[in-house]
């Protein structure tokens, strides 16, 4: 394993000395009262940006919880007749907040985490369910290279924020200061990615006899195959809910690009939330391949030494009940797990942690997001130093 080397964090913006934003944050006066709810998986993310909201806005709060009752001073929020609480939130029934901005002074309550985080946020809040919701169409793509949004009109906690505010506000508002910090945030970590890479937080140990992470990797260069799969599956307990199917695999072969993509048609009934968990059309999906021709096209593009590197082993596992030929495989989360020495979070946090911007997708879907992370996570770990690892196989 690598030693991690401590290193002095800023008091303030809480990011390494060396990297400290404090130069670039600026007060930034509003009437709007901002209110941040943030997950607490996504409060130790080092790259977040709703701290960079807190230090700037006079009249922003952010508090970390998952159900508003764990602070009090929430409810409170919610409730002030001064300043009526409004929810930037996407999703049926929520308004163009560029066509139907509130007037006066508001609250506008904001939920930060993955999207699955804050899905559960406002699942379990029925207060932030009952205010009156707002959506918003960026002007421009988001800014965050560092972390990829899982479809193109996403940004960032902090420029939706200030997406908001510039309505909000009107004219007199700088979305620019408000963003500085965060641009000098997203320009210091691409620096790093291609001049010094996940090297500098660590310190090799003694030398050991086992495999290391770089021989073992580098080795293997030309037969690393990064895959990701979506699945039909019905919730557990239903009739259908004890065989999940792959309807969507991709791969892609590091060393040289090589890329794969199939949709397959389901061989059971389609599960009504796949199209939005998988962010495919259901159409797309029904008129798939056959399984059978899948497996003849897959097989066609694996070659007799390749080292299958997937984001957990289930999409794999369902393809292999099925009959799919499948390489010798390793667990890539793992893998940057026993480097990392922390909590990952998703494949894109974890593409995050490493400093590693995934490149634009080119497959369909949240497999295609996904993949691009999990092949970004497999270059940066092929380029840090020694960590001792079990033998390729023994971690299925």
């Amino acid at each position: 394993m690598l030693e991690v080397v401590p290193r002095s964090l800023c008091f303030e913006c809480a990011r390494p000395s060396v990297v400290c934003l404090c130069s670039s944050i600026r007060s930034v006066a509003t009437r709007t009262r901002v209110v941040i709810l943030q997950h607490p998986r996504e409060s130790d993310v080092p790259i977040g940006t709703a701290r960079l909201v807190e230090l700037q806005l006079a009249q922003a709060e952010r508090h970390v919880a998952i159900k508003l009752g764990e602070v009090p001073r929430l409810r409170e929020r919610l409730t002030d007749p001064r300043a009526p609480a409004i929810l930037l939130y996407p999703g049926e029934g929520a308004l163009d907040l560029a066509e139907h901005a509130p007037e006066g002074p508001v609250t506008l309550m904001v939920l930060d985490g993955t999207w699955w985080q804050a899905k559960k946020l406002l699942q379990y809040n029925p207060e932030l369910q009952r205010l009156p919701r707002y959506s918003l169409r960026p002007r421009a793509p988001s800014r965050y290279l560092i972390r990829k949004e899982p479809a193109a009109h996403c940004i960032s906690t902090i420029e939706a924020i200030g997406e908001a505010l510039t309505l909000l506000e009107g004219p007199g508002f700088d979305f620019e200061a408000l963003l500085r910090p965060f641009d000098a945030m997203v320009a210091h970590q691409l620096r790093f990615a291609r001049t010094l890479g996940a090297r500098r937080h660590s310190a090799p140990r003694q030398q050991s006899d086992k495999p290391r992470l770089s021989s073992l990797l580098r080795d293997r260069e030309p037969d690393l195959v990064v895959g990701y799969g979506e699945a039909n599956a019905w919730p557990k307990g239903t009739p259908l809910g004890s065989e999940p199917e792959v309807v969507h695999w991709v791969a892609e072969r590091i060393a040289t690009g090589e890329r794969f993509e199939a949709v397959i048609a389901p061989r059971r009934p389609l599960s009504p939330a796949l199209p939005y968990h998988a962010a495919l059309d259901a159409e797309q999906v029904l008129a798939g391949i056959s399984f059978a021709e899948f497996r003849d096209r897959w097989q066609a593009f694996c070659r007799p030494n390749d080292l299958l590197l997937g984001w957990g082993f289930f999409a794999s596992e369902r393809l292999r009940a099925e009959g799919a030929p499948l390489p010798e495989r390793l667990e890539l989360r793992s893998l940057a797990r026993r480097y990392l020495r922390q909590k990952l979070g998703d494949v894109s946090d974890c593409a995050a942690l490493l400093h590693a911007p995934p490149a634009l997708p080119w497959a369909r879907g949240r497999a295609g997001v996904r993949l691009s992370a999990a092949v970004a996570v497999a270059r940066a770990l092929l380029a840090v130093a020694p960590v001792r690892l079990p033998r390729p196989g023994s971690l299925e």
